[in-house]
């Protein structure tokens, strides 16, 4: 079984079992990172183990590294930024989206949302595929991002954000997306991973920033969870 159950109880003698899956690609020194970044993530040991002291370390990073999220402020001048959305705002119920095939570099049209109900969802994940990249020079180098059609119907469907296994919604030179999203209020999960270990629908997102004050974008531990029962 993939990923880590947590009990609750839910009676004398049996409990609810949720799943725990990991969407995020862990964060480690030299990891792939947007082009053209200029400061290269480091996470730099300032203490060992020993006598009279203890381990410690440090780290510096974009506030787009790794798996991450974008808030409104991000493209919309004016719009809220990871610190003053409400936590309720990256968290909700998921369902997945598979274009199917082997997605290439490109747009994803609307038309993979057809027969998908959104009724009740706060957010799409989109699995490309494209994280099978990841470490690669491949992955920066293009990849699949929304439609600005895509875009507009994942707006109008009111929901929370939108997430997918690509480095953005957008393509390297362009905005639309972005654009499209941050005007309905929605936040962007980017870089996503391990969106194949999850059914259609079923579970819910979460993916909390960091409280980083008057900034756009924050680095997180996406996950999701899944209710998978009773254990006893």
């Amino acid at each position: 079984m993939n990923g880590a159950l947590i009990r609750r109880p839910a009676g004398r003698n049996v409990e609810d079992a949720v799943r725990l899956v990991d969407l995020s690609h862990p964060i480690v020194t030299g990891m792939p990172q947007w082009p053209g970044d200029r400061q290269p993530l480091q996470v730099v040991r300032l203490s060992e183990h020993a006598s009279g002291s203890h381990e410690s370390s440090r780290v510096a990073f974009g506030c787009h590294i790794g798996t991450h999220v974008d808030a409104p402020r991000h493209f919309l001048a004016g719009g809220g930024g990871v610190d003053d959305l409400p936590l309720e705002s990256f968290a909700g119920p998921g369902v997945v989206v598979r274009p199917g095939g082997d997605v290439g570099p490109g747009p994803l049209a609307a038309a993979i949302l057809d027969g998908v109900d959104l009724g009740g969802i706060d957010f799409v994940l989109l699995d490309t595929g494209w994280a099978r990249h990841w470490g690669q020079p491949r992955y920066y180098r293009e990849w699949p991002f929304l439609s600005a059609e895509l875009a507009s119907r994942l707006a109008a469907a009111g929901l929370k954000g939108v997430g997918l296994d690509t480095p953005s919604l957008d393509a390297f030179v362009g905005q639309a997306a972005h654009d499209i999203c941050a005007a309905a209020g929605m936040v962007n999960l980017e870089n996503l991973a391990n969106l194949t270990a999850l059914p259609e629908r079923g579970f819910l997102v979460l993916a909390l920033p960091l409280k980083l004050a008057a900034t756009e974008a924050s680095p997180v531990r996406a996950a999701a969870l899944l209710d998978v029962g009773t254990i006893g």
